[in-house]
């Protein structure tokens, strides 16, 4: 991934769940699917890396399938 890690999630909200960790074990991703929507939060920039990176271009893709 792509981040810095000088701001983080500390802890996650009644509902969401952590869905990626970055190796030094920061979360990177949350979700929660509210009525059935998409809702993600990331700690990194997936349309930055999403030539090299597989999983910043799930996100991406999952976000356009929602946009739909």
């Amino acid at each position: 991934m792509n981040s810095t890690h000088h701001q983080a999630v500390d802890r996650v909200a009644p509902g969401f769940r952590v869905t990626a960790h970055a190796p030094d074990g920061v979360i990177e991703a949350v979700e929660q699917n509210p009525n059935g929507r998409f809702l993600m939060g990331v700690q990194w920039h997936p349309e930055r890396i999403f030539q090299e990176s597989k999983a910043s271009l799930a996100v991406l893709r999952r976000f356009v399938d929602a946009c739909r």
